[in-house]
């Protein structure tokens, strides 16, 4: 059974609530509009990109915790402790979740699962629970390069418990260098057959203990 760790409650963030749900779309939508994994998947649906980033939202708002820098949402960070990586049925149906899936279609559905089915069997194999997983961080699209993105992840991690590690996945090379400089350190990386795309996939050791 996996453990449960409680996420950190940081008073200097805003929490993101339902009523946030329909501008938290939009603004992730747009955010990724050029990663390259996405454009992919919905190439033939660009207008999907919102109705995408429902599900990890809905997913989040029962089973984790979706921090902002402030009620603006000029970045959105999607958070879950380890115990509640895993997206099953239940969980799903209970965070209200299906719903929103069903509005992608079969054809995009199927392009994720095969697309991030390495990826879970990978997370599995590369870290011990308990963690704390990244699941989403996007900065608004008319606020990227601005230094969002460093303060808010550097913010979250000074208030982690000491020693719980840190995980997530990128597909970009320029994310891998951004993360390194907040600590985190390439453990594996993939490549995803169906499109012939590279995937990271990195951990933070957690916050140093003060002593």
């Amino acid at each position: 059974m996996t453990t449960h760790i409680k996420l950190p409650e940081i008073k200097e963030f805003y929490r993101l609530k339902s009523s946030d749900f329909d501008r938290g779309c939009k603004i992730l939508g747009k955010a990724f509009r050029d990663d390259p994994i996405w454009k992919e998947i919905l190439f033939d649906a660009p207008e999907k990109f919102s109705v995408l980033f429902g599900v990890p939202l809905k997913y989040a708002l029962k089973y984790g915790i979706i921090y902002s820098p402030s009620s603006e949402l000029e970045g959105i960070a999607v958070w879950l402790d380890s115990s509640k990586v895993e997206m099953n049925m239940w969980r799903m149906m209970r965070s209200g979740s299906i719903p929103i899936a069903m509005k992608l279609g079969g054809k995009i559905a199927g392009r994720m699962s095969k697309t991030f089915s390495q990826i879970t069997k990978d997370r599995r194999k590369n870290i011990e629970a308990p963690y704390y997983y990244l699941y989403v961080l996007g900065i608004a699209s008319d606020r990227q390069g601005q230094g969002i993105g460093s303060k808010f992840m550097q913010k979250f991690i000074e208030n982690l418990p000491p020693k719980v590690p840190l995980y997530l996945e990128t597909e970009s090379e320029r994310n891998v260098h951004f993360y390194e400089k907040l600590g985190f350190k390439v453990v594996k990386k993939i490549t995803i057959p169906t499109y012939n795309l590279p995937m990271w996939e990195m951990v933070h050791p957690g916050r140093k203990e003060i002593q």
